[in-house]
C-alpha cells in the first residue's frame, strides 16, 4: 500500500512529513496510521525562524511582539483515530484537573498557619499548576511543526509508518 498515490504534494524528509501547503493529507490516522474513517483534526501550526528567539535577551514583550509579527501560520487537517482523539481529550481533562487541583491548593495552603508547611504546599501547588499546563500542552498536541516557508509545511511527531509509505522529499527549487 502507498499513500502517494492519490497523495500528491506529500512527501518524508527523515522524521518529517514535507507537504505543500495546498495539499491534502490521506484519510489515515497520522499518528498509527490506521484508516481514520473520516476523522479530521484541525491543526493550527505556526513557526518563526529561530533566531528571532534571540530578542528574549532584550525583552520578553519585544520577543512576543517580534515572533506575532514575523510568524508564519498553517492550517492542516490531520487524519486521526478514535482512540488518539480519546488519549488527547484525556490529556487536556488531566492537565486542567492538575492545574485546578494546584491552585485549589495554593488557595488552601495560604490558610495554614505554620510557615513551613504552607511554603511547602505553595510550592507544591505551583508545581502542579505549571505540571498540569505543561504536561497537558505537550501530551495534546498531535503534531508539531520544524518549518513553514511560502509554499511548504514541515511537519512532526508523524508515524514511521505513515512516513514509510510517502515518497522521499526532493526540493524542487534545487535543479
Amino acid at each position: 500500500m502507498s499513500l502517494s498515490e492519490g497523495s500528491e504534494g506529500i512527501w518524508r524528509s527523515g522524521k518529517l512529513l514535507v507537504m505543500h501547503k495546498n495539499a491534502q493529507l490521506p484519510d489515515r490516522c497520522i499518528k498509527t496510521n490506521q484508516p481514520a474513517a473520516g476523522k479530521r483534526f484541525k491543526a493550527t501550526l505556526y513557526w518563526h525562524h529561530p533566531a528571532i528567539y534571540l530578542s528574549i535577551l532584550l525583552s520578553l514583550l519585544i520577543y512576543l511582539i517580534v515572533a506575532l509579527i514575523v510568524r508564519r501560520k498553517a492550517i492542516v487537517y490531520v487524519g486521526v483515530t478514535e482512540k488518539i482523539l480519546r488519549r488527547r481529550r484525556r490529556a487536556i481533562l488531566w492537565g486542567w484537573l492538575t492545574g485546578i487541583g494546584g491552585a485549589i491548593l495554593f488557595f488552601v495552603s495560604a490558610s495554614i498557619q505554620s510557615e513551613p508547611v504552607m511554603g511547602v504546599l505553595m510550592l507544591l501547588s505551583l508545581g502542579l499548576m505549571l505540571g498540569g499546563l505543561i504536561g497537558g500542552i505537550a501530551r495534546a498536541t498531535l503534531v508539531g511543526v520544524e518549518r513553514i516557508d511560502t509554499d511548504y509545511i514541515w511537519i512532526q511527531g508523524v508515524s514511521k509508518e505513515y512516513l514509510a509509505l510517502l515518497p522521499e522529499w526532493k526540493n524542487p527549487n534545487i535543479i
